[in-house]
């Protein structure tokens, strides 16, 4: 063999001899220092304290393991809060390549026992650790696979008395997306109200180690099985789809629900329900702020924003919405108010001032209404009501000739009519106020009160009629109520009668205010 062969086989051999032996420094470094890297890592990118009872490591060459247990993290070395990151257990795996790169990389992480405590907004005291010059050096660190089943992320808040949001997240699934610390996710998670089941994809970071609150989060959604049943007074299936984006203090939502059996309880009539909404949503104690919202059910539309939140002390939300209606349906709005079918039907403007606030009670105790109404073209369901404004009609006019029993009315045309007034609903009480009846040949001028359970009326006002009071009926009645014209009578011609109308709404009795 010449001497060259040998000078290069020396050479080689040299090489793989210091390889090897780089490889086995590489080896001790990682087996001697991995537990304090860790640490160091995870002290620096969330500005916490780290604990942990106990880690090993093995180099199965090429790979390096790590098992550990019970890893806590504290927010800024904070003993008052609930570790920010609390790890039962967890085992990694990569390869020596991947960490002696420069972006450092984990092929596989899985935790058992995860829970995530977000801090209360403000808590973060601006001290302490660097974050920021830290959070360069690991975000040079990228994750193939982090898996974590059941579990649990908790919202906490500073308000006294107040439970933190929780979520059960049954799987999590994250993976870097490059070098600045964010983590793409996949996730199905129960929401706790109301009770359902999420499910979502989008990216989560990079975290903010200074304000937690401030982190940034995006994804879509799909929300099934949402039981509304947990809320006093409603009941229905929701589902719901979106996007959302923005940081936790604060996320954007764009979606739709769904609630094909949408129902007061108190009433008891399912109504296909749909909404397409944008909202804000507080992800630090889940205050929504509705921006709007635009409500579709049977024929009607309404458009609503407001929002839904908490109060300091008290158990709940409260929503407060300003909702109006240009195309709407009294019957569909009636169908979620009143026990019976509809007594009316005709189309509505509305507008309103809506407040629901939290608490066992029906949904009547607990709702403040305050707005206008404009109905046309009404007209009753009830044959015989609807026959009762068909007569009165015919009577204002002067036509008592003309007035029919209730078989001809179900075969004759149906007197429309219009409606307009306020209303102030409270305490399960519609008092309404400015109401004014009008239909052909008369005028109705109202003001009085709607118990909404159990459905009773109690209106009082006046009857104004184009013909006098004679005039209204024929034969010895006609005779007699000559003698009372000249007390009703308005000017040279027509009547104003004190009217009141009593009793429950599907059967209401009309009747002389003889008080007045």
């Amino acid at each position: 063999m010449s001497s060259r062969w040998k000078l290069g086989l020396w050479i080689a051999g040299g090489t793989i001899l210091a390889i090897v032996g780089m490889l086995i420094i590489v080896c001790v470094v990682i087996l001697r220092s991995a537990r304090g890297w860790v640490e160091g890592s995870l002290t620096h990118e969330f500005n916490s304290k780290v604990e942990l009872s106990s880690f090993r490591v093995a180099v199965p060459f090429p790979l390096v393991q790590g098992e550990g247990e019970n890893l806590a993290l504290h927010f800024q070395g904070r003993q008052d809060l609930p570790p920010l990151i609390f790890v039962k257990r967890f085992t990694l795996r990569a390869s020596i390549w991947g960490l002696l790169h420069n972006s450092r990389r984990i092929s596989f992480v899985h935790v058992e026992g995860l829970q995530i405590n977000v801090p209360p907004r403000g808590d973060s005291t601006g001290g302490g650790i660097n974050a920021k010059s830290a959070m360069r050096k690991f975000r040079a660190l990228r994750f193939d696979e982090i898996l974590s089943d059941d579990a649990t992320l908790k919202i906490l808040t500073s308000r006294p008395g107040k439970k933190p949001l929780e979520f059960d997240l049954k799987q999590l699934r994250l993976n870097s997306t490059g070098t600045d610390g964010a983590l793409a996710f996949q996730t199905t998670l129960s929401n706790p109200t109301p009770p359902g089941e999420i499910v979502s994809a989008g990216i989560f970071g990079p975290w903010n180690a200074d304000v937690p609150s401030e982190t940034p989060v995006s994804g879509n959604y799909t929300f099934e099985n949402a039981d509304l049943g947990i809320f006093s007074g409603i009941a229905g299936i929701l589902s719901s789809k979106g996007n959302y984006q923005g940081v936790l203090d604060q996320i954007q939502v764009d979606g739709t629900t769904d609630t094909s059996d949408f129902r007061v309880t108190l009433a008891g009539h399912p109504v296909d329900l749909s909404t397409i909404f944008h909202a804000v949503v507080d992800g630090m104690n889940g205050d929504t702020y509705l921006q709007p919202v635009k409500v579709h059910f049977g024929q009607t539309d309404l458009l609503a924003q407001g929002k839904v939140e908490g109060t300091a002390g008290k158990k709940g939300k409260t929503i407060t919405l300003d909702v109006s209606a240009t195309h709407a349906r009294i019957e569909d709005l009636l169908l979620l108010a009143v026990k019976e079918s509809p007594p009316m039907t005709a189309p509505i403007r509305l507008k309103t001032k809506f407040i629901l606030v939290p608490g066992p009670q029906q949904i009547p105790e607990r709702l403040f209404l305050e707005g206008s109404f404009d109905l046309d073209s009404l007209h009753f369901t009830n044959s015989a009501t609807q026959q009762k404004v068909d007569n009165m009609s015919k009577r204002s006019m002067g036509k008592p000739n003309e007035v029919v029993n209730v078989e001809e009315a179900i075969k004759s045309d149906d007197v429309t009519s219009k409606l307009k007034g306020n209303f102030r609903a409270e305490n399960g009480i519609l008092t309404l106020s400015g109401i004014d009846y009008g239909l052909p040949g008369a005028d109705v001028q109202l003001a009085g009160t709607y118990g909404l359970d159990p459905e009773t009326l109690d209106l009082r006002g006046k009857l104004t009629m184009q013909a006098k009071l004679s005039q209204t009926t024929t034969g010895f009645k006609s005779f007699l109520l000559k003698f009372a014209d000249p007390v009703f009578s308005k000017g040279a011609k027509g009547t104003v009668v004190p009217i009141k109308i009593t009793g429950p709404v599907q059967h209401p009795h009309y009747g002389l205010n003889l008080g007045h």
